[in-house]
């Protein structure tokens, strides 16, 4: 084979390997979500027309842990009684709500949550369940409900122990494998710090032996945007941190174990840096709190608390929220789902992190110059920047 032919081949070969990736993608996206999803997702982003396709409902900010980079670990005085939760759910039903995450605090806490799982099931709601895994054992015969659980594991043990607590490792490993032998689907999600990075290959070992994706994401200084919380115990080393993302990237190739897709971990790779993907925030998707107060996104600021259920109804309360983007997204799943909301197909491609990683630099480079700096008031205040949206 002369060399413009083996050119020519390995161009076929490429572009071949690449709709392979994609038609693979796309497959599993749709085994995933389902088919009503994407069929609302396509209806509300064609009108314009928001629908709460899926709702995230904090059942309670009460848990059995008190993770260190964590501040949602304090219980509200006015959580929803099972009575109103039951009639929200119905009315979010009603408006088109296919899936609720249950999340926390830690969900399974709450006295009635049992009660609130088999109302769910009753709609015929697929529940998504955020859990440390301590109390899966105990709640199974509601757990077993789930469509999926996600159980967050920080590390090895030592890692995982020193952030929540000794003894929390083992009894998050034996939810995982309760569950897994129950026939349930788990995935892990981890918070990437400054303490557990090196052990990430370590953790993708655990995963491929509990046969259960684990996806990453950064430890913030907090679950909340514009808190004065001070993060730097935790928030990990950004060179670090980068390089264990491009890693992940090229162990993803061949590595079905890894939760990320492509698209989370390119954005990753901006970190800490403003970078605002296209949000679907209150337009398919919005989060609820304990006491009923609606927010588009779930990592807003709490302050000032205005739009609450019980007063205005569900449908009026979600008419009311807004529906801005921001560029201090880092949560993986809503990355993700972020830019299948933007349509943006490429960032799901294997290819291209060399290229992310020249956009951040040359980004980097930019803010440091003097004319930069000057106007860095100006853009901290707009909350946007021209670079924030560039691809």
């Amino acid at each position: 084979m002369d060399s413009s032919n083996r050119s020519f081949y390995l161009k076929e070969q490429k572009e071949a390997k690449l709709r392979f990736t994609f038609v693979s993608e796309a497959r599993t996206l749709l085994r995933t979500v389902g088919h009503p999803p994407v069929i609302g997702t396509a209806k509300a982003k064609l009108l314009k027309r928001p629908i709460p396709l899926h709702v995230i409902y904090e059942v309670t900010h009460r848990c059995n842990l008190s993770c260190e980079y964590c501040d949602r670990h304090t219980p509200l005085p006015n959580e929803l009684s099972f009575d109103d939760a039951s009639r929200i759910f119905d009315e979010f039903v009603r408006l088109g709500m296919l899936g609720m995450t249950l999340d926390g605090g830690e969900p399974l806490v709450r006295q009635d949550i049992d009660k609130i799982i088999d109302k769910l099931h009753s709609t015929g709601t697929q529940i998504t369940i955020n859990t440390n895994g301590i109390l899966i054992p105990q709640k199974l015969h509601s757990v077993r409900k789930a469509k999926l659980i996600y159980v967050s594991l920080d590390g090895p043990e030592p890692f995982h122990d020193c952030m929540r607590g000794t003894g929390s490792y083992r009894r998050a490993i034996r939810g995982i494998r309760t569950a897994r032998d129950a026939g349930i689907e788990v995935k892990l999600r981890c918070t990437l710090n400054r303490h557990n990075l090196a052990s990430v290959p370590e953790l993708v070992r655990l995963a491929e032996e509990l046969q259960c994706q684990i996806a990453f994401q950064p430890a913030l200084n907090s679950l909340f945007q514009n808190s004065k919380r001070n993060g730097s115990a935790w928030e990990p080393e950004v060179a670090e941190f980068r390089k264990v993302i491009r890693w992940l990237a090229e162990q993803k190739r061949r590595n079905q174990f890894i939760g990320n897709r492509y698209a989370s971990l390119k954005h990753f790779l901006y970190y800490p840096n403003p970078k605002e993907p296209p949000c679907s925030a209150g337009w398919i998707h919005v989060t609820m709190d304990p006491e009923g107060f609606l927010y588009h996104c779930g990592q807003v600021s709490r302050i000032p608390q205005k739009i609450n259920v019980l007063q205005f109804g569900v449908e009026e309360a979600f008419r009311k929220i807004n529906r801005r983007g921001c560029d201090q997204c880092w949560c993986a799943s809503l990355v993700d789902t972020n830019y299948i909301w933007g349509l943006q197909v490429s960032k799901f491609m294997p290819y291209g992190v060399e290229r992310v990683l020249e956009d951040v630099q040359e980004l980097e480079e930019v803010s440091t110059r003097p004319e930069a700096l000057s106007s860095g008031l100006e853009s901290q205040w707009s909350g946007i920047s021209e670079s924030a949206g560039a691809v």
